[in-house]
C-alpha cells in the first residue's frame, strides 16, 4: 500500500510494464487522435488496488513546457487538469446528461437542469477535474452533484512540485479515491461502494487538458474517445490484477470463515494463505484450538464475539492473522 506523500519511491516496486506513458494517449482535441510532442507534455500513470479496501491509487508523474495554473482567466479556461473518470461496475451509459432530459445540456436554472444534477450527474459513474497543481485550496472539481467524494475518508492526495505559472518543470501527484455504484447528492449515507476484488473488470480513463497561457493546447486522452468524460461506455477497461509472483510475501496468515446452517454455534474456517505452509495452529478464542487446515468448530456459548488468530509455519518462517471482534457466533 503506497503512502499518499508525493513522493514515488515506494512505486518503484511496479514493473515498468505497468506504467501508463503518453505513448497511450492520444490527442483527440480535434477528433482526429494526433500524436503528442513529449517535448511539450510527457506524463507517467501508475494505477494500484489493494485486496480489502476499496480504492484506486494513483501515481501521476507530468513534465509540461508551460504550467498554467491560473484557474479562472480573463478567457474562462481551465488551469491544467489530470481528469479520470471511473465506473466501478462496468455499467456503461452517459453519467452526466440523461439523455432523455435534452434541456439538461443548458447550463442555468432551468428545472430540468437541476433535476438532471440533482438526480443523474455523477451518479453512477464519477468524474475527477484534478487540479495541476492545485490553486485556491481545492485539489479537485467533481462533476457531479457529490462533491462529498473527493474528501476523506473516499479520497486523499499529496503533491510533489515546485513550480511558476508559465515555466517548465515537472509535477508529481499520488491520490486515490472511492469509487461508487451508486454515489447521490443526498452524501454517502445513501450511496453503494464499488466492491474491488481479483480479476474483477472496471470501466476506467483518464484525460489531460494541457493550457498553455490560456489557451486549450490539447486534450491527450487514454480511451482515444473525448465521449469518455460524459459517457462510461467510452471507457477502457482494466482488470485488477493479483500482485505479481515476485511481489508476494513467502508466507502470510490469512483466512474466512462462515456460519453453518442448521448447527447451532458452528463456525467453519478457511485456511487462505500465502505461500507454502507446513502447519496450522488455529486460536478460537475461548481457549480451544485446532491444528487442521480448515477446521470447523461449535463453540459452547452464544451471543459472543470472538478473537481468532491462525498462526501459520513454513520453510520461510511464521507469520499470524488475528480478526478481532470479527467472529460473531447469534
Amino acid at each position: 500500500m503506497p503512502q499518499i506523500d508525493g513522493k514515488a519511491g515506494d512505486w518503484e516496486r511496479v514493473p515498468d510494464s505497468y506504467t501508463y506513458g503518453t505513448s497511450y494517449l492520444k490527442d483527440t482535441e480535434d477528433g482526429h487522435g494526433a500524436e503528442i510532442d513529449t517535448t511539450d507534455i510527457n506524463v507517467r500513470v501508475k494505477v494500484g488496488w489493494v485486496s480489502g479496501l476499496n480504492r484506486l491509487y494513483f501515481l501521476y508523474e507530468a513534465y509540461d513546457d508551460f504550467w498554467d495554473f491560473e484557474r479562472f482567466n480573463p478567457k474562462g479556461y481551465l488551469n491544467d487538469i489530470f481528469e479520470i473518470v471511473v465506473d466501478g461496475d462496468m455499467s456503461g451509459g452517459p453519467f452526466i446528461y440523461n439523455p432523455l432530459l435534452p434541456e439538461a445540456r443548458k447550463w442555468g436554472n432551468h428545472p430540468v437542469h437541476i433535476q438532471n444534477h440533482l438526480a443523474f450527474s455523477g451518479y453512477h459513474a464519477q468524474n475527477y477535474h484534478i487540479f495541476t497543481p492545485p490553486v485556491n485550496g481545492s485539489w479537485t472539481l467533481i462533476w457531479g452533484a457529490q462533491p462529498w467524494i473527493a474528501a476523506f475518508p473516499f479520497a486523499h492526495h499529496a503533491y510533489d512540485f515546485d513550480l511558476e505559472h508559465g515555466a517548465s518543470g515537472k509535477l508529481t501527484l499520488e491520490f486515490w479515491i472511492t469509487p461508487f455504484d451508486q454515489a447521490p447528492f443526498e452524501g454517502p449515507d445513501h450511496a453503494l461502494v464499488s466492491q474491488l476484488y481479483e480479476n474483477k473488470v472496471i470501466g476506467l480513463s483518464w484525460s489531460v487538458l494541457d493550457f498553455d497561457g490560456g489557451e486549450r493546447d490539447g486534450h491527450f486522452n487514454l480511451s482515444h474517445d473525448t465521449r469518455m468524460v460524459s459517457d462510461a461506455s467510452y471507457l477502457c477497461a482494466f482488470r485488477l490484477m493479483p500482485l505479481e509472483k515476485d511481489q508476494k510475501p513467502q508466507i502470510k496468515a490469512d483466512w474466512s470463515f462462515g456460519l453453518m446452517e442448521h448447527k447451532d454455534r458452528t463456525v467453519a474456517f478457511r485456511d487462505e494463505s500465502l505461500g507454502a505452509v507446513e502447519a496450522w495452529y488455529w486460536d478460537f478464542g475461548n481457549g480451544a484450538y485446532s491444528t487442521e487446515q480448515h477446521p470447523v468448530y461449535q463453540y459452547p456459548e452464544s451471543g459472543v464475539h470472538y478473537n481468532v488468530t491462525l498462526e501459520v509455519s513454513g520453510p520461510a518462517g511464521k507469520d499470524k492473522k488475528t480478526r478481532f471482534w470479527e467472529v460473531m457466533v447469534p
